[in-house]
């Protein structure tokens, strides 16, 4: 099953990819890789003001799940944020690309872990991810976490979904090292400067 892809019209998926190693795609600086050609109609397809530019509206309707659900759309926003580099507020050619490519990277880390092949990941698969990424939390904050993103609690985390919450994690951790500078897992913050990364994250 196909776990994300353009709209039901448009047939596609990604190239193939090497398997990456079992670590999250790291969040990109800028658009990373070359232009990708054979991407083009696909863009163009999803561009229907033909501006040569994707808003939030014409990238949530193009990304959809292997259900055909659309992303969630805080994660639509998550990609324009991490993907937008000239900050327009929508995502080019160039930009499009980049989103594509770390799209299929989790994408293959997302089939590594759907063990038993439902197009979704359940608790005790999410766990293993975690693990395999390299964070050593207890089971109880795991299953909190889960459930914060397993909105219908089905024990079934789409796609789009596990993207959103992995790389929400991630940036959480690399808030917690800026602070923790002798590493020893403790940090002390000011109230202000704790809702400051809060709104940051936003």
């Amino acid at each position: 099953m196909q776990n994300y892809s353009f709209n039901p019209q448009i047939h596609s998926r990604p190239g193939a990819f090497s398997p990456p190693p079992p670590r999250p795609p790291t969040t990109p600086l800028g658009v990373q890789g070359s232009n990708d050609v054979a991407l083009f109609p696909l863009f163009k397809a999803v561009d229907k003001r033909g501006m040569g530019k994707l808003t939030e509206v014409e990238l949530r309707t193009a990304l959809v799940n292997g259900d055909f659900t659309q992303f969630d759309p805080h994660t639509v926003r998550m990609m324009i944020r991490m993907f937008d580099t000239d900050r327009d507020g929508t995502i080019g050619f160039d930009e499009f690309c980049g989103l594509w490519g770390f799209l299929a990277a989790w994408r293959t880390l997302f089939d590594r872990f759907d063990e038993d092949g439902s197009g979704t990941i359940s608790y005790d698969e999410y766990s293993k991810a975690l693990i395999a990424f390299g964070y050593h939390l207890s089971p109880t904050f795991v299953s909190l976490l889960y459930r914060t993103y397993d909105k219908n609690g089905n024990n079934h985390m789409s796609f789009d979904i596990f993207v959103q919450s992995c790389i929400s994690l991630k940036r959480m951790t690399d808030v917690f090292k800026r602070y923790d500078d002798d590493r020893d897992g403790y940090i002390t913050l000011s109230f202000e400067e704790f809702l400051t990364e809060i709104l940051r994250q936003r």
